[in-house]
């Protein structure tokens, strides 16, 4: 009896160990991340011109999202890079004016209109589930989607006398809400906060830092000035701002005390000063495209690097003899590059391939 107690308890206990073992394994199968290995791997997409609308970004860290025309009819396209297979997500009479991912890679949203009075938003999944629908009095409409909160979008619909009015989409209780802005564009600080950065006359001085509270009105006015740039994610957040005295844009990554600070040469394009498009990483690092000297980009070329940001440190990874818009995967594996984003750039490591082949 003695032995087969013992016997019992020691299979037991080999069961139960291979059981966690087989939990652990799959838990770390589920949170891997599936990455291009090489980009002399990826299939390029081909595709008529007058068929390719608009490169949206990516999915994950191998899907795309393209907007197709076809017959009168636009359509959301899903594109693994691996693969080559495509999946049609969403499809609309309507034309569709821009498409957002949001940063959680979960929801998309799908500006349409049928007419030059209003615009319509649609939220759907990455599957294609409509989650929200709701329409704007509108000539034009400027949207800003919270990257913490799916259910928060911001707007500003314009009118014809360039007047406006603002406005935040509570999906939570499907509602539209009202608010007053004394400027248009403004970034997301929290829930209940918005950044604003309040121009004076003269643009090329810098602005001063406002907040927002949309839910009471309440407007409050920071003590940083000659900002040219804000930006948030998560809990970090991206100031820059420009030093006269040395003719440069100082950035400041914030992320609770922590910081990481960093300049780069200034530069204007048409009389105003540029500041490329951070691309926020899931891990709130970010990348950045800096310029390498100062000068007017809209004059000719002028030579740009790519850097990576963290609290961590400021490091290059690669440079172009011009300026090229780009946009990342969450994980920064992967960004795309060029007038349609039709090259695709590997981080580490740094390589360029073109992926969109478009056919006269």
């Amino acid at each position: 009896m003695i032995y087969l107690l013992v016997t019992a308890v020691l299979f037991l206990g080999a069961c139960q160990q291979q059981s966690i073992s087989k939990e652990n394994k799959t838990t770390t199968e589920n949170n891997k991340i599936h990455t291009v290995k090489s980009i002399s791997n990826i299939v390029p997409y081909q595709i008529k011109a007058e068929q390719l609308h608009t490169v949206v970004g990516f999915l994950s860290e191998v899907d795309l999202l393209i907007i197709e025309q076809h017959q009168n009819r636009e359509q959301l396209v899903r594109y693994n890079l691996e693969t080559g297979k495509k999946k049609i997500l969403y499809t609309s009479d309507d034309a569709i004016i821009q498409v957002l991912i949001h940063p959680s890679m979960k929801e998309i949203l799908v500006q349409t209109a049928n007419n030059s009075e209003s615009a319509n938003v649609t939220i759907i999944t990455v599957a294609g589930k409509i989650l929200h629908n709701f329409n704007v009095k509108s000539q034009e409409i400027s949207l800003v989607w919270n990257p913490n909160n799916t259910n928060l979008v911001g707007l500003s619909a314009f009118n014809n006398d360039f007047s406006y009015n603002s406005y935040i989409y509570d999906g939570s209780k499907n509602k539209l809400v009202e608010f007053q802005s004394d400027n248009p564009f403004w970034t997301w600080y929290s829930d209940n906060i918005l950044w604003v950065n309040k121009m004076g006359n003269n643009p090329l001085n810098g602005g001063t830092l406002t907040t927002i509270n949309w839910r009471n009105g309440k407007v409050t006015s920071e003590s940083k000035q000659k900002i040219v740039y804000v930006s948030c994610f998560k809990q970090s957040s991206l100031i820059v701002t420009m030093d006269f005295t040395k003719e440069e844009f100082r950035y400041v990554l914030e992320k609770g005390n922590k910081k990481q600070e960093w300049t780069s040469p200034a530069v204007t394009d048409y009389a105003q000063w540029f500041v490329p498009e951070v691309q926020w990483l899931d891990d709130q690092s970010l990348m950045v495209l800096l310029p390498m000297e100062n000068g007017k980009i809209d004059e000719g070329e002028h030579p740009f690097k790519l850097v990576h940001v963290s609290l961590n440190g400021v490091h290059t990874i690669g440079q172009s003899p011009n300026y090229e818009q780009i946009i990342c995967s969450a994980k920064g594996t992967l960004c795309l590059s060029g007038n349609n984003y039709e090259t695709v750039i590997s981080i580490k490591p740094y390589e360029k391939k073109k992926w969109l082949v478009v056919k006269d």
